[in-house]
């Protein structure tokens, strides 16, 4: 069944070419056909009531105040924001570096045939582009290779808070983490507000299958020194098939014992540009609802699929996330659920859910505090089990659960790229939607990547 028409990219030239969506026996696949290389059937969708459903949390995009390129050459080859671009800048990846410490069969920005190393008066214009162009609070997310192998990381973070920019997230192996507190700590303080942390699993085989390496007891160091210096960290787990997707429910139940250093999880299913081992077939690809799913199975149900729902700033078919408190038990009480309101929209679930929240004073604390299983020691000093108690719990003692999909040359759709607020600033002054400047072809051509960085 033919469910929607957009545009795609051919894998082996990276021409743009018509597709369809197309149902088949409850999953969606991407069919495409170029002129010239053939045609592609990608699997993108596991389950086609979810993917029809998802429309319902669509909201209207926020476009940019301006366009920084012209359309001349139709999407998606005037990238910087163009014209026709539908939303603005929410997190800008600023990459510092594409050198490594690690060489990993799956990167998004190998480094196999260039090298990228900008000075600081670079990196201070590209801050610069952000100010110009990105809407307030401005959120930077310090990117690679890995931006820890520069021994002046912590001016380029010094500098950007000096600018004017409000958020700075460390996008890192953690590796130099685990093993220079004084380095760490100088980040802490010229202004790392948090940590986008790679983490891969909880046995020493992940790490050697997928990094060539153990190291798993340096990845735990670094969240210790996390701990002592009271930083906050979003673990991220890269999933594949035969690697660590069987450990996503370990990987929870790891995140809430180390709440609230840890606030988050971030879990991304393989994609497949940068450097990868081998072509990818729809057996092994991972969708977001594999990962839903295998969140609900390995979590025996304390996490639900029912819990996620689209943050509706991007595409609503990139990314699902749940938000919940940690109790005391160690439980999870999500709160969040797109079957609050099965038939309405975004906007009306939100109203819904602040008017469930509002019920909740009308009943005696007592009762409240019995069913949210929270006991009689205080988290605040002030009377147990009280609202405030509350409160304080779910301010400190939360944990985010999220997924995203990121595009690659396969699956990508023009439309969903066009509604991307993740965007490369790069030494050229553009930004450029994260997917897009990653593309690789079938034989590794990058579509955007080392032109930006390489030919300002």
């Amino acid at each position: 069944m033919l469910i929607g028409k957009t545009e795609s990219l051919c894998p082996v030239c990276l021409k743009r070419i018509p597709a369809q969506k197309v149902a088949e026996n409850n999953d969606v696949f991407l069919e495409k056909s170029c002129p010239d290389h053939g045609s592609f059937k990608i699997i993108i969708w596991r389950g086609l009531t979810s993917y029809l459903d998802s429309s319902r949390f669509d909201v209207k995009r926020k476009k940019p105040d301006h366009a920084i390129t012209d359309s001349k050459d139709n999407c998606p080859n005037d990238c910087g924001l163009c014209p026709v671009h539908k939303q603005r800048t929410c997190v800008a990846v600023l990459e510092v570096t594409n050198r490594c410490n690690l060489n990993c069969p799956y990167c998004f920005a190998s480094a196999k045939s260039y090298d990228y190393h900008p000075d600081v008066q670079t990196i201070k214009e590209m801050y610069d582009t952000l100010l110009q162009n990105c809407p307030k609070p401005i959120c930077v997310q310090i990117s690679g290779g890995e931006p820890t192998v520069r021994d002046d990381l912590p001016e380029i973070v010094a500098m950007g808070k000096e600018m004017g920019i409000d958020y700075i997230e460390l996008n890192t192996n953690a590796i130099r983490l685990g093993k220079d507190f004084d380095y760490f700590r100088e980040l802490k303080e010229k202004g790392v507000d948090a940590l986008y942390f790679s983490f891969d699993g909880l046995t020493k085989d992940v790490y050697e299958k997928r990094c060539g390496i153990d190291l798993l007891d340096t990845k735990l160091k670094a969240l210790e020194n996390c701990s002592k210096l009271e930083i906050g960290v979003v673990l991220v787990p890269v999933i594949e098939k035969g690697i660590n997707y069987h450990q996503i429910g370990d990987i929870i139940r790891f995140a809430k014992k180390w709440v609230p250093t840890v606030n988050g999880v971030h879990f991304q299913p393989v994609s497949y540009f940068g450097r990868y081992p081998s072509m990818p077939n729809n057996e092994a690809r991972l969708t977001m609802p594999d990962i839903l799913k295998a969140i609900e199975t390995q979590t025996e149900g304390e996490l639900r699929v029912e819990n996620f729902t689209p943050t509706s700033c991007s595409n609503v078919h990139c990314d699902a996330r749940s938000y919940s408190v940690v109790l005391e038990n160690g439980k999870l009480m999500p709160l969040t659920s797109n079957t609050s309101c099965p038939s309405c929209n975004i906007e009306d679930i939100s109203k819904k859910t602040r008017d469930a929240i509002k019920d909740l004073w009308k009943f005696p604390e007592e009762s409240i505090m019995e069913q949210l299983g929270l006991g009689d020691e205080s988290l605040c000093g002030c009377e147990p089990g009280t609202w405030i108690d509350l409160i304080e719990r779910m301010s400190k003692n939360y944990l985010t659960i999220s997924t995203m999909a990121f595009q690659d040359v396969w699956n990508v759709e023009l439309e969903r790229v066009q509604e991307c607020c993740i965007h490369v600033v790069t030494p050229d002054k553009r930004l450029i939607p994260f997917c897009l400047f990653n593309i690789t072809s079938a034989d590794g051509k990058s579509l955007y990547r080392e032109k930006a960085l390489l030919e300002a």
